[in-house]
């Protein structure tokens, strides 16, 4: 049998860690905001922070 020490664990995670994280890439890759995107998120939390916005089951109720 092997010897197992900590270490060995330890190398062992952060192998499984990158390998994981290099699936979640490709299976859900990232979009970059736009300078418009950003503009229109900041646009909108000026509206919710200035209480411009309308609640969404208040909608569906119509």
């Amino acid at each position: 049998m092997e010897n197992v020490t900590l270490n060995t664990i330890y190398e062992e995670l952060k192998y499984i860690h990158k390998k994981v994280d290099q699936l979640e890439q490709i299976m859900i890759p990232e979009e970059k905001m736009t300078t418009e995107d950003k503009k229109e998120l900041e646009e909108a939390i000026k509206e919710y922070k200035a209480g411009k916005t309308v609640n969404f089951r208040d909608i569906m109720k119509d």
